[in-house]
């Protein structure tokens, strides 16, 4: 079989020890990485996902101030913080400007370029699965001081989603997740200067799921293409998760965690094999673009 397209796809995490205007490290192993254009030359975005299963350690991080977190500063892109995990598993501090709020999962921050902002955990209760995933959108992950006379945004508060917005049904879409249709977790439908799409059809599963999973009823992507470059994050516990993608004529399963990243105008498609029951996992699709708009494969 040809692996044209393999180099798109991250099939683990890759680790570095600190990031700019980053204190602390994410379970002693310094800051996970699972999109960058330095390991997929075609990635127009960074990904960070700081989500774990909490345990004692992780609690004991979080009160001393050990734990991974963004002091203030900016960008010349914009950024989103995915606030990911079961629910009401975690609360992230985000500062947006001058405002401060505590945002609970599921929610999602996003950040315009210019505006200074920040991201701390203040609790991720243990036994669940939970944290953020940072996400800038741009060849190179970039941060810069706080100017003097930084970006104001007189109402910030309309830049956070405090909660999933479900959608009856999706374009080249097939199914539903748990029975309500597909998750958004941000759109410009709901944030106007988000410049991004998220669907995160991310669950802990139960023996409905695998039912809705082997009889083919639970949601998936049939082929198509975008004019907008995707990626799809494949987050969750280890090894809770394997999806089938295509990627032009090929095919590939992967496991949680992995990315791949899909440039506009290729052929691909999306669904669950399997997500294990009792375990937090699935896929976060996330279209880099102001409008998702799905295309038809087009002849050859």
């Amino acid at each position: 079989m040809s692996n044209k397209y393999e180099h798109l796809i991250m099939k683990d995490i890759e680790w570095t020890k600190s990031l700019p205007d980053h204190e602390g490290s994410i379970g002693d192993k310094g800051f996970p990485i699972l999109m960058s254009n330095e390991f997929v030359p075609e990635a127009k975005a960074w990904v960070c996902p700081a989500l774990l299963r909490a345990d004692k350690k992780t609690s004991e991080a979080i009160a001393n101030g050990s734990f991974g977190k963004a002091t203030p500063h900016i960008h010349d892109g914009d950024e989103m913080y995915l606030i990911l995990g079961e629910e009401n598993s975690s609360t992230i501090a985000v500062t947006l400007g001058d405002d401060y709020y505590e945002v609970t999962t599921p929610a999602a921050v996003y950040i315009p370029a210019g505006l200074p902002h920040s991201i701390e955990a203040k609790r991720i209760d243990e036994g669940k699965f939970g944290g953020a995933c940072p996400i800038f959108l741009g060849t190179e992950y970039i941060t810069k001081p706080v100017p003097e006379n930084p970006l104001k945004i007189e109402n910030t508060e309309k830049l956070v989603m405090k909660d999933i917005e479900w959608v009856k049904s999706l374009p080249d879409h097939e199914g539903s997740i748990g029975d309500k249709g597909f998750p958004i977790l941000m759109s410009n439908e709901f944030v106007p200067e988000a410049k991004a799409w998220v669907c995160p059809a991310l669950l802990t599963a139960d023996k409905k799921t695998s039912e809705a999973i082997a009889n083919g009823s639970f949601g998936k992507a049939t082929p198509h293409i975008h004019d907008g470059d995707e990626m799809y994050l494949l987050v969750g516990d280890e090894n809770s998760s394997t999806m089938a993608v295509t990627l032009g004529g090929e095919y590939y399963e992967v496991t949680t965690p992995a990315a791949v990243y899909i440039p506009a105008g290729l052929p691909h498609s999306i669904e669950a094999k399997r997500i294990d029951e009792g375990k937090f996992g699935g896929a976060c699709p996330i279209f880099l673009g102001t409008e998702y708009i799905t295309k038809p494969v087009p002849e050859k």
